[in-house]
């Protein structure tokens, strides 16, 4: 390692396609995704530039999560890798994310939860920023409150329709926001045991999954919904105020609020009296085993990247969602947008972090895609989906 010197102030955001280089011994190089704001690791950045001189680089490729397997296997990527965690037990199988071992003290200052999720195989492999899961949000100037229970749905879009608005739009297909409603009733994609996730326990065929996907389907064949919605269409739908709700995450509040549509973040609806279970996904840093690095890596993101003056600026930029750092969460805890995800992720299922769930995101896309356009059965479908989901 090269002796510390002080480097000019700076900060590289590189959104287009990367050219992969060798590390560097004098910069740290970040991936991270674009969603989660372009600028919201300026202050770490700079804060760590002024005191160490060693710059870092911040950048946003595209598919990052598969093109980081692509580089990290060749040694090569960033020095520190930002996304949600049910990816990092595909990295840590493969070596390709660093074992971390934080001090007590440090880990006692975040959510328990956080650290579990995380964790992979009864090690550590990174660092939680933030929980995150859908919520329903609602434009309050078409509905007063949201709907309470999923049954209310039809009731609530009939009358709407003499508005000339709909009840809801949500990426209908993709399973990360349908699996709250397919889940409410009890289906489950693995079972959970003493040392992590059992891939040969899976609910996703159950009964309780036959249930939820058949009434998803009368959503669709009553109209309240067309089967080809997707993320940008309800998300234009929603901002142009021509439908009441929504299913979407922090992320989205942004967008929102640029249109000046009034709204509010609400707990999800019921499904026979039962909670919808969205996925809680925590974004997380791990370090990659091939840089060069580590101290640094580490140094940046415990005393930078997660220090309470750093959250507070990148939640400035983009909600972060629910903080993993407890003293950062309670001080959030009086924005009623915070309260109703906390409220959502405490009725959710952490995600899986076992490579087996690409089975799940793959098998549960298609099966909603052939039940809702009619080219299976809901049992056809769900047979497919447990033979995928339990193939290795």
């Amino acid at each position: 390692m090269k002796k510390l010197s002080l480097l000019s102030l700076g900060v590289a955001f590189a959104l287009n396609s990367l050219n992969v280089h060798a590390f560097s011994d004098d910069q740290i190089t970040v991936w991270m995704p674009l969603d989660k704001g372009q600028k919201g690791m300026t202050y770490a950045v700079e804060q760590f530039e002024k005191d160490t001189g060693i710059k870092v680089k911040v950048e946003f490729p595209e598919s990052l999560e598969e093109r980081y397997v692509q580089v990290a296997s060749v040694g090569k990527g960033p020095d520190i890798m930002i996304f949600a965690h049910d990816r990092f037990g595909g990295y840590a199988d493969g070596g390709l994310v660093r074992e971390v071992s934080p001090s007590k003290e440090f880990k006692a200052q975040f959510q328990d939860f956080t650290w579990d999720a995380v964790s992979y195989k009864g090690k550590t492999y990174g660092y939680p920023i933030a929980a995150e899961s859908v919520s329903l949000i609602y434009n309050k100037d078409i509905i007063d409150e949201p709907i309470e229970n999923w049954e209310d749905v039809f009731a609530l879009d009939k009358a709407l329709q003499e508005q000339g608005k709909r009840a809801i739009a949500w990426d209908v297909k993709t399973p990360y926001f349908t699996h709250p409603l397919y889940s409410s009733a009890g289906a489950y994609v693995f079972e959970m045991g003493d040392e992590g996730f059992i891939a040969e326990n899976t609910g996703v065929n159950s009964p309780e999954a036959k249930e939820t996907m058949t009434f998803l389907k009368k959503i669709i064949d009553q109209g309240v919904m067309s089967s080809d919605m997707d993320y940008a269409h309800a998300e234009t739908a929603f901002n142009k105020g021509q439908v009441a709700m929504t299913i979407n995450g922090p992320w989205a509040w942004a967008n929102i609020e640029a249109t000046g549509i009034n709204y509010g973040v609400a707990e999800l609806p019921k499904f026979n009296d039962k909670s919808s279970r969205p996925f809680v996904g925590i974004l997380m840093a791990g370090i990659n085993t091939a840089s060069p690095n580590t101290a640094l890596a580490q140094e940046f993101i415990e005393n930078y990247m997660l220090s309470m003056d750093s959250l507070r600026f990148m939640n400035s930029q983009v909600s972060i969602g629910v903080p993993a750092r407890t003293e950062f969460a309670q001080e959030l805890q009086d924005d009623p947008r915070i309260h109703a995800s906390l409220i959502n992720a405490q009725n959710g299922d952490i995600m899986p972090n076992i490579p087996q769930m690409m089975g799940y995101w793959h098998g549960l896309g298609a099966a909603i895609t052939n039940v809702i356009e009619e080219r299976q059965t809901v049992d056809q479908a769900l047979v497919d989906l447990e033979k995928r989901v339990l193939s290795k």
